[in-house]
């Protein structure tokens, strides 16, 4: 995975991917529109999603994030068989949101999360690799003066069968670069893949296993400094003072400073530094309205909930209530879920570089483009002036689909400009201000007749939604359908969304970033064998 580095220009964005003296950019042709204009050494890019250099390393650039799961590999697979390339000479590499967005979103969404990495790109990913592959081929016949169709492609070799030539991509990638990309594109039968659904081995495992492979918390710049934060540990709480003069001469502090309204960072010459002196630090905090919410008063508020009078329906068949008062015996049980941190080995962190007329970001993302546009809300400056650089993460789990620490990085690089600052999250601040998984109670209710046979079937859930604050738009009659997702082979249910003060924790607040609300399910079905269920 290449490692951005602040002189990495636009320029020298395409070139480092694309081969100097001869090669190859593919991809889905899109105008550069408003971009400045690429310099005359630079290989004509076709489009965007396949690198071939002269030597036939096969570059397959990757938009969504590799945390672990295996979604650089895959998407690579899919390309990779399409273009029938040779999978041993194939590379990866990640372009940057900012590039994406110019580029009128050319790779299309950038957020990986819910397992939707490669079902949401998979087939416009396939043809990035199909149109690859029939350009090179086009390109080897005109050479040839052959037809197209007399000529087949396997391994990064393309044959002419009638004659037996030969031609390997490097050496046709620049030919094929300047025509005109194919609009009927026809892809590969699954059946006769040969890379894609097999057992290959991964692209990231050799460097991880080496320690070769840099991960966000990895980044070195030139002259960079190092930040340690401490944030309110309340939710909703804020800073109501600190005093600087008790650590600015600690060793090594170079600055401390208000971030945002609810945290203070000391920046120092080492992470160590940093993390001795924002831990002395005196903060005097306004613990604001959840001072006083503990993980009582939210198991009592969410119990209320299962008890509530009215509820939204999800699913509904028939008469649960009677058939359950009528039935011979009634089972019931609850079920609580706590707040379960994400807990990633790699904690929190981003590097910022901020100028009046740039700001550069490098973390670890789940969602490229959120992340630029926190750093554009952050820095004040247009988008059009901001860059994201993905790193490979240290784990995701989906807590890295939010930006708060990307905002903070950048609210302290604002504070020192022309510097590059590394935010760091110590291990106790990432588990204190992680966005945790919602918080849920269940009830469950069954009624058997005489010989065991479940009868009517009832359950509520009382809890959050992750949708609220991930993606509000999302909620249906305010609730997150995923509520409902454990329990839609039943074909019933109602839900109903309680009110009360948002969850915290103290003295490690939950996070409330998700939705709160009750569930209920109501089923009267006969003939069902009573299941467990896991939600």
């Amino acid at each position: 995975m290449v490692t951005h580095l602040p002189k990495l220009a636009r320029r020298s964005f395409l070139t480092g991917a694309a081969a100097i003296g001869g090669g190859l950019s593919l991809g889905f042709h899109v105008p550069w529109g408003a971009m400045e204009a690429v310099a005359d050494d630079t290989p004509p890019e076709i489009n965007a999603w396949v690198v071939i250099k002269p030597d036939d390393t096969v570059v397959i650039r990757i938009a969504r994030s590799e945390m672990g799961q295996g979604t650089l590999t895959g998407l690579a697979q899919l390309a990779a068989e399409e273009l029938e390339c040779d999978w041993s000479k194939v590379t990866t590499d990640y372009p940057t949101p900012g590039e994406n967005i110019a580029r009128k979103r050319v790779w299309g969404n950038f957020s990986t999360g819910g397992s939707r990495g490669i079902r949401e790109s998979n087939e416009y990913v396939r043809k990035g690799g199909a149109a690859a592959r029939m350009m090179l081929i086009t390109a080897a016949a005109a050479q040839w003066n052959v037809p197209p169709d007399e000529c087949s492609a396997a391994d990064s070799i393309i044959t002419h069968v009638k004659s037996g030539r030969t031609v390997s991509y490097g050496k046709i990638g620049a030919a094929a670069a300047k025509l005109k990309p194919p609009t009927d594109i026809k892809l590969k039968d699954p059946k006769d893949w040969k890379i894609a659904g097999k057992g290959v081995k991964r692209l990231d495992t050799r460097d991880k296993l080496t320690g070769k492979q840099v991960y966000g918390i990895d980044i070195k710049l030139p002259g960079m400094l190092i930040a340690a934060i401490r944030n309110c540990p309340t939710y909703g709480g804020k800073v109501k003072s600190f005093d600087t003069a008790k650590v600015e001469g600690m060793r090594g502090v170079k600055k401390v400073v208000p971030v945002g309204d609810t945290g203070v960072a000391v920046v120092a010459d080492t992470f160590w530094n940093a993390k001795t002196a924002v831990a002395a630090l005196p903060i005097v905090w306004d613990d604001g309205p959840n001072a006083n919410v503990s993980s009582a008063s939210i198991a009592d508020m969410l119990k209320e909930g299962l008890d509530a009078p009215e509820a939204f329906v999800g699913n509904k068949a028939g008469d649960a209530a009677a058939a359950i008062a009528g039935a011979a015996k009634k089972v019931e049980a609850v079920y609580s879920y706590p707040y379960q941190n994400h807990a990633t080995m790699e904690p929190m962190n981003a590097t910022a570089l901020y100028t009046a007329d740039k700001c550069e970001v490098w973390c670890p993302t789940q969602n490229g483009e959120a992340a630029l546009a926190a750093v554009a809300e952050a820095s004040g400056l247009p988008v059009a002036k901001c860059e994201v650089y993905k790193q490979l993460c240290g784990g995701g789990f989906g807590r890295r689909g939010r930006t708060d620490y990307v905002q903070q990085a950048v609210l302290i690089a604002k504070q020192m400009p022309g510097t590059p600052v590394k935010l760091l999250w110590t291990r106790e601040e990432d588990m204190t201000h992680c966005q945790y998984h919602p918080i849920t109670q269940c009830k469950m209710t069954g009624g058997l007749d005489a010989d065991g046979k479940l009868v009517g079937w009832h359950m509520r859930i009382s809890g959050q939604s992750i949708l609220a604050s991930l993606a509000p738009q999302n909620l249906k009659n305010g609730i997150g359908p995923g509520h409902l997702s454990g329990a839609q082979s039943w074909r019933g249910g109602e839900c109903v969304r309680v009110s009360g003060p948002e969850p915290a924790y103290r003295p490690r607040d939950a996070q409330p970033a998700n939705h709160r609300g009750v569930l209920a399910w109501g089923q009267h079905q006969p003939q069902y064998d009573l299941r467990r269920m896991l939600y």
